[in-house]
């Protein structure tokens, strides 16, 4: 409820932080494995371009959060939501469009059924595998 939310009386911290060791890396790799384009839409300003982990950092295990074929280089629309499991794509790199997203919506998020990857390596395939599973 909005009347009982306060103010905060400074707005900065200090604390403990923890920092994803091998961020810089991992991103350089995605990059140069997508040749510096989108996965999907072949977009190439790298400045907005996410390297994302198709299995999250926090659903994965040390080898996996610095390999390359757990990586696509998307945009921030796309990368939003693929992050939250609303579109994943299947092994053939087409698209797959959650039926939690109406169908009047899908034109106004930028995105298309025909949509798909460019290429899946057989090394991405684990990991797409388990991105469906968690499709909403």
């Amino acid at each position: 409820k909005r009347e009982n939310y306060k103010k905060p009386t400074t707005t900065e911290t200090k604390g403990l932080i923890t920092s994803r060791v091998g961020q810089g890396w991992y991103r350089r790799e995605i990059l140069n494995k997508w040749d510096h384009q989108c996965s999907v839409t072949n977009c190439k300003i790298t400045q907005i371009l996410i390297s994302s982990h198709i299995v999250p950092w926090r659903d994965s295990n040390d080898d996996e959060r610095l390999d390359k074929d757990n990586g696509l280089l998307l945009s921030p629309d796309l990368d939003g939501l693929f992050d939250r499991n609303l579109i994943s794509f299947n092994d053939d790199g087409s698209i797959i469009i959650s039926d939690t997203i109406p169908d009047s919506e899908i034109d106004s998020l930028g995105i298309s059924k025909k949509m798909r990857l460019r290429f899946v390596d057989e090394g991405m395939k684990k990991y797409l595998k388990r991105h469906r599973n968690k499709l909403i």
